[in-house]
């Protein structure tokens, strides 16, 4: 294995390692939001923030590692991971292959549990807006049969007020 190819594999491998990580604390969060969990939900979000950035540091290294095993390697165009692929002797190119279908798998299984969050998330906020609508519209109702006799609405400063009167 050549010092260049060995590099990217050792590369690609920490990339590996960090989506499988992502993939965890991305589940990790799910928890939170399920388990209305607001405190560990802040706290997950501050540190996928920090972890995003430094996946993005690690891609863009293995990228430079790339290109330069491409340039060694004398490959013209487009220098990607297929491309050294293709050039690579058997034995790289067979743990060059693993390691790309292991990212993608691992990339999209990120992907997925993003947007499963995310879409928690939105249900979540539809839920709360819906439920938020629906007892402004009780409170600024005008009927005093909501609350029998014992109580009348009153409005001040646009928002509804309750007086209750015991008996």
């Amino acid at each position: 294995m050549t010092t260049q190819i060995k590099q990217v594999c050792e590369c690609l491998g920490v990339l590996l390692d960090a989506f499988g990580k992502l993939k965890r604390m991305v589940l990790q969060e799910r928890e939170d939001v399920i388990s209305l969990n607001l405190e560990g939900l802040n706290i997950r979000r501050s540190e996928l923030e920090t972890f995003f950035a430094h996946v993005q540091n690690v891609s863009d290294r293995a990228s430079q590692l790339i290109i330069a095993a491409c340039d060694e390697r004398g490959i013209a165009g487009k220098k990607w991971l297929s491309a050294l692929v293709e050039v690579a002797p058997k034995p790289d190119r067979d743990q060059l292959l693993k390691l790309q279908k292991s990212i993608k798998e691992e990339s999209r299984a990120v992907e997925n549990a993003l947007n499963v969050n995310r879409a928690l998330l939105q249900d979540s906020l539809a839920f709360t807006n819906q439920t938020l609508h629906m007892f402004t519209s009780i409170l600024k109702s005008s009927s005093s049969s909501t609350y029998g006799q014992q109580g009348r609405f009153m409005e001040s400063a646009g928002q509804p007020r309750i007086i209750c009167k015991e008996i």
